[in-house]
């Protein structure tokens, strides 16, 4: 991307400073006043990092480049802002990448993707808390706040805009400005929640909800009235007009929007989107109170149907036009064309239900998976690791040394972690096992597998079980070792645990046809029909219950996974067999 050739004014005219976030502080005015010297600043900066090689002064020139573009309506925006997103991640630098997820959230918001600009933001929180940047987490807040509410969470929405209100300091412009946004979503919000409860069949709730949404919508539309943008104060009126026509109070709504129209009156200018911006909400409170012109009422409406850009032309600012020209051609016999327009609207509010469905449902998987990922690491770090350790120690004292009180205590102790730190390797195994994918197999020698095992597991001369392994070699099966070795160390471990005194556990390896069929056989107490129809559960009960813990659940996923087939025959009193059959690679038949 080269330089611009135009000139540019001071203090844009010499070498631009991208060290520092003094940049975005400089361009921020540029941004709300002067988009297209903005974009050529931010070009002429990105053609000056590159050249020097200046991979952050590239990100802070990319940010203010698609902020650029956004404010002119060009799609260029979103591969922009998603290239500084990338360069950014690869960077490393915290505060870069912060504002990059906050910028990309506003990205995946436009698009629809209110879940994964749930998932970045609530990835990022923790960071955005560490650089204690109370304006990138006052930025990151806003944004979680309305992808919570996009998503239909408008409690959770409603604290995130509570947090955000703590964090700003109470005096100065901006402060103020930033704090009736906050109010104004939080409006929004409160909104919400009275729609889902009047939906729910309580209406004491939605009544309570509705009035804190119309005294948060007044109160953030009064304090935008004289020191906001515009498009601030639109934005406050579209909100308080919404609130209040839900209340049926269409004359309250009509006494706001004048009071906006006079003190933004030359900024209307027709034409303009801040003029559509300004006389849809009118023109909503007009048709509701049904007293004015609806011919003319209904040419505004087409003028602003006719506006450029996508803000009418699309998402819900085009829904709601769709309705009001419904209403407006309804109103003056036009019946005909008022049902098409009425389609369109019903088809957006179904897509919009859709939409809502769909990214609740990630978004609660994405929440879902989150908690997986901290329980497993909390297993891992904070038990597993110390119970490992525990049992190290434990195992290093010499029990018959002990007098017998003390080694009795000892070896219960010894048993329990023991039993404690099992059941967090199985769980673990399981994550595993259901974390792996078909394509993740590889061709391996189950003989040797299974050899290996059993020579690792296999109890020392004199032991009280006796293991023996009856392995057929040369067996090719398509599996992941790891998960295998886990299924199988599991199976021959509790078999030779619990064999009784003077036994022998058999281990063996046969080909079946096209089946290599891997057994382990003890010839103990078997178990009874009620717990064999558990024994695949995660939490099988019942008496004995033998220390099984999370029971077969990793050896059946396991199986699964290499689409073998898991049998348990277990008779009581005659010992417990458990075969897996896997299907062999092409080519390794048996005999006929």
């Amino acid at each position: 991307m080269t330089a611009p050739s135009q000139a540019l004014p001071a203090p844009w005219d010499g070498r631009i400073d991208l060290s520092s976030d003094d940049f975005f502080i400089l361009a921020l005015p540029l941004l709300a006043s002067e988009p297209t010297l903005a974009l050529a600043v931010a070009r002429r900066g990105l053609a000056q990092a590159e050249g020097e090689r200046d991979e952050a002064g590239a990100i802070r020139a990319l940010t203010v480049l698609g902020h650029a573009h956004d404010a002119l309506g060009q799609p260029e925006r979103d591969a922009v802002l998603g290239q500084a997103l990338a360069r950014a991640e690869r960077l490393g630098e915290p505060t870069l990448l912060v504002r990059a997820v906050i910028n990309q959230m506003f990205v995946d918001i436009y698009r629809g993707q209110y879940a994964v600009a749930l998932a970045r933001g609530q990835a990022s929180l923790g960071l955005a808390h560490v650089l204690r940047r109370d304006d990138l987490l006052n930025r990151l807040l806003n944004n979680l706040g309305t992808a919570l509410s996009l998503i239909g969470e408008f409690e959770m929405a409603i604290k995130m805009y509570e947090e955000r209100l703590r964090l700003l300091p109470a005096a100065g412009d901006e402060a103020k400005i930033q704090r009736a946004r906050s109010v104004n979503n939080m409006a929004v919000a409160w909104l919400g929640v009275a729609r889902a409860q009047a939906e729910d069949a309580d209406p004491s709730i939605a009544r309570r909800a509705l009035s804190r949404a119309r005294v948060l919508a007044e109160a953030a539309c009064g304090r935008l009235l004289g020191e906001a943008q515009v498009s601030m104060r639109l934005s406050a009126l579209d909100t308080v007009v919404e609130v209040l026509l839900e209340r049926g109070e269409a004359a309250a709504a009509m006494d706001w929007a004048q009071r906006v129209e006079a003190i933004s009156h030359d900024a209307l200018q027709p034409g303009s989107v801040e003029w559509g911006s300004y006389h849809l909400p009118l023109c909503r409170v007009e048709l509701a109170l049904g007293e004015a012109d609806m011919a003319a009422v209904l040419a505004r409406l087409r003028e602003i149907e006719a506006l450029p850009g996508p803000k009418f032309r699309s998402g819900e600012m085009h829904a709601i036009l769709n309705h009001c020209l419904s209403q407006a051609l309804e109103r003056v016999g036009d019946y005909g064309e008022a049902l098409v327009y009425h389609h369109r609207w019903l088809e957006h509010q179904a897509r919009a239900q859709s939409v809502l469905a769909r990214e609740h449902a990630t978004a609660v998987r994405h929440t879902l998976d989150s908690l997986r990922g901290e329980t497993e690491e909390f297993i891992t770090h904070d038990l597993r690791n110390p119970l490992g350790a525990a049992l190290v120690q434990m195992q290093s004292v010499v029990v018959a040394e002990l007098p017998e009180p003390v080694r009795d205590g000892v070896l219960r102790a010894r048993l329990s972690v023991q039993r404690a730190f099992d059941t967090a390797e199985s769980y673990l195994s399981i994550v595993r096992t259901r974390n792996l994918r078909r394509a993740e197999l590889r061709e391996i020698d189950l003989a040797e597998l299974a050899d290996d095992v059993g020579e690792r597991l296999a109890p020392p001369a004199g032991a009280s079980v006796r293991l023996e392994r009856d392995i057929e070699w040369g067996m090719q099966v398509r599996g992941d070792r790891i998960s295998l070795l886990m299924a199988l160390t599991k199976l021959l471990r509790n078999a030779l645990r619990y064999a009784p005194s003077g036994s022998v556990v058999t281990l063996g390896l046969q080909r079946d046809g096209q089946s290599a069929r891997l057994s382990v056989a003890d010839f103990g107490d078997g178990m009874p029909e009620a717990m064999r129809t558990r024994l695949l559960q995660r939490m099988p009960t019942g008496e004995p219950r033998r220390g099984r813990g999370l029971g077969l659940t990793m050896v059946a996923r396991v199986a699964q996974l290499h689409d073998a087939r898991l049998q348990v025959q277990a008779a009581e009193g005659q010992g417990t067999v458990v075969t897996l059959r896997f299907p062999l690679v092409d080519g390794e038949v048996g005999p006929a």
